[in-house]
């Protein structure tokens, strides 16, 4: 990557934490103070978090780590943080492949914590189980014979829902899958998809249950890849029916392109999102006003 466009590199991500209970999300419809991770990295970012675990002192959560190159790769690591200030205090590489891995969600059963991060680019869907000594995703298991995109599990009734979009066209159309087991095989409830609105399809995160109500966050994707998030209600799975309650923006100085992805700690008074704006926001701000500028004076 050459000078310039690492100084207008716009796909600088981080993550960022704010005390909100899901409650307080739905009823004010706007996200609350965000305290960014601190990291001494220059040449990565983070993305996609999940949180794992949250204690007096700590924040341990597994996200997608990225290089910033021409050609970037995924990874899924593991990073624990000092609550009290944000700063990142240790790393853990979980899982890196051949192919680009993403979106390490979260889900647990009998006690065991799994992982299906995305990773489209291999033609399947798998659950890892999370190795907590050893800080690693193993004993991989195909879910979904499918090339998916932010694959999100929702237990209801003894079954099990995913949803997530297609990698043909991973921006529009979400589909919705169904198991008996949380390890599949999942199977399409429906052959067609049941959201195709680019603004409110890709999945952004673990569904939300508020007072008995069930919301599933998705991306806004209108404008710009991950420019937003919609929260939206769902009244129905089967059929699926879903309308949108409310739209989060980014807000942030330095993170004010996009976010897209939102999730809570198993207490559910923490909450972790992502966002992204320039790698140099005041130089790249500068540059992309003066070309504005110079465009309209050609135009004219």
């Amino acid at each position: 990557m050459n000078w310039k466009a690492r100084l207008l590199y716009p796909q600088n991500w981080n993550i960022g934490f704010c005390e909100q209970t899901p409650e307080e999300l739905i009823r004010d419809k706007k996200l609350y103070k965000i305290k960014w991770l601190k990291h001494p990295y220059r040449d990565r970012w983070f993305a996609d978090p999940f949180i794992y675990q949250v204690t007096e002192n700590e924040i341990i959560v597994f996200v997608e780590e990225c290089m910033i190159s021409d050609t970037p790769k995924g990874i899924i690591c593991e990073l624990v943080i000092d609550r009290k200030t944000m700063r990142l205090k240790k790393r853990y590489v979980m899982l890196e492949l051949d192919t680009h891995l993403s979106y390490p969600a979260i889900v647990e059963k009998a006690g065991v914590t799994y992982v299906y991060p995305e990773n489209g680019a291999s033609g399947s869907l798998k659950m890892y189980r999370y190795d907590a000594e050893k800080h690693q995703l193993v004993e991989p298991k195909c879910i979904l014979d499918e090339a998916v995109a932010d694959s999100t599990i929702l237990e209801r009734d003894g079954s099990y829902y995913l949803i997530a979009t297609q990698t043909e066209k991973p921006l529009e159309e979400a589909y919705l899958y169904k198991s008996e087991d949380l390890f599949g095989p999942y199977k399409l409830v429906v052959e067609l998809p049941v959201q195709t609105n680019r603004s409110c399809s890709r999945p952004a995160g673990n569904w939300i249950t508020v007072s008995g109500q069930l919301y599933r966050p998705a991306q806004d994707c209108s404008v710009r890849y991950g420019g937003g998030i919609f929260i939206m209600e769902v009244s129905s799975l089967a059929p699926f029916n879903e309308n949108k309650d409310n739209a989060l923006i980014p807000l942030d100085y330095k993170y004010n392109l996009g976010i897209h992805t939102i999730n809570y700690s198993n207490s559910r008074n923490l909450e972790v999102i992502d966002g992204y704006g320039y790698l140099h926001p005041y130089f790249s701000r500068i540059w992309n006003g003066w070309s504005r500028v110079k465009q309209s004076l050609l135009i004219k």
